[in-house]
């Protein structure tokens, strides 16, 4: 298991160590044109207060990981490098159940008690099984 997360670690820092050689790249054509962005006012540029909040959740739980996979590269003794991975390997369940549990925040204050009773039980077999 710690050779495959070692390998993975050196593909991902020689993948990013080269990614910035490249020179940036304009895209060919943007999705939506400016002006019609203009024309559609700011109700389309807003996001929801609860995709916000989950977007601010992944970014942080990207950061986590890529803070782990750089003290998992610099771990000096199999102990911490066992822990570290251990780390990895459950950021993926903790990140599902942050979301989840923002979901179901927003299920409350909205009074969707079958939506609250659906998330609950999804978090429940989760936290149970300890696996996505």
């Amino acid at each position: 298991m710690r050779a495959v997360l070692s390998i993975l670690v050196l593909v991902l820092v020689a993948s990013t160590a080269f990614a910035g050689n490249k020179p940036p790249t304009e895209p060919a054509s943007p999705l939506i044109p400016q002006a019609r962005l203009k024309t559609q006012g700011n109700a389309l540029l807003q996001l929801s207060p609860m995709y916000a909040e989950i977007r601010d959740s992944l970014a942080v739980a990207d950061a986590r990981q890529k803070q782990l996979l750089v003290e998992l590269t610099a771990a000096v003794d199999e102990a911490g490098a066992d822990a570290t991975v251990r780390q990895l390997e459950a950021l993926p369940l903790e990140t599902l159940l942050t979301i989840l549990r923002i979901q179901l925040r927003y299920a409350h204050d909205a009074q969707r008690t079958d939506l609250e009773r659906q998330i609950e039980l999804r978090m429940l077999e989760l936290t149970a099984s300890g696996r996505i």
